[in-house]
């Protein structure tokens, strides 16, 4: 009879110890497979935002924002470029990753004259309106700037949302092309 009872007892840890470790095992599955997801819907958004479907988009890490010290953001990489994504899987940060100059991923900017300020700050609005259609730019301040190095010009155009001061500024997006066109770097800090 204790044998019985020794037997059944035995079987009975076993039993629960298997379903602890299957339960165990289903969270972290669903936790790999939420973490996975994630990425995919970023990778996704990089993609529209780039205007490339096949662009290869390599996730590095778990960081908080160049611009928002409390902003969780998934940092990517993509040839030169990088970019953080917030955990509601917008671009709130874009830019080129510092490369060597000479490295075979080193990034080519055109800098001939081809726009002007006036053209390239249509091409701002365009561009904010496609990636960022839940914003009005006319509620937003707008202010200019450029900085030239060398016979090249590359402007920045940053809409400030003056109704809401923050410890670290106004919230604002922000936009810079070269001369030529290229878009050298995005930032929204809107939404912090």
């Amino acid at each position: 009879m204790k044998n019985k009872i020794l037997i059944v007892a035995l079987l009975l840890v076993v039993v629960v110890g298997a379903l602890v470790y299957n339960k165990n095992q289903t969270k972290q599955e669903s936790k790999q497979s939420a973490q996975e997801l994630k990425i995919q819907r970023d990778i996704s958004e990089i993609r529209k935002f780039s205007d490339s479907s096949d662009l290869a988009v390599q996730y590095e890490s778990e960081s908080k924002s160049s611009n928002g010290k409390n902003v969780s953001v998934g940092i990517y990489i993509a040839g030169a470029d990088r970019y953080e994504v917030d955990v509601n899987g917008k671009i709130i940060e874009f830019g080129s990753r510092n490369i060597p100059v000479g490295s075979e991923n080193e990034k080519k900017y055109d800098y001939t004259s081809r726009y002007n300020q006036q053209e390239l700050e249509t091409m701002a609005h365009q561009f904010i309106v496609k990636n960022l259609s839940d914003v009005d730019l006319e509620k937003l301040t707008l202010t200019q700037g450029s900085k030239s190095v060398n016979n090249t010009t590359n402007y920045f155009f940053r809409w400030e949302n003056k109704s809401q001061k923050t410890t670290e500024g106004y919230p604002y997006i922000q936009v810079g092309f070269t001369q030529g066109g290229t878009l050298i770097s995005y930032t929204n800090t809107l939404a912090f």
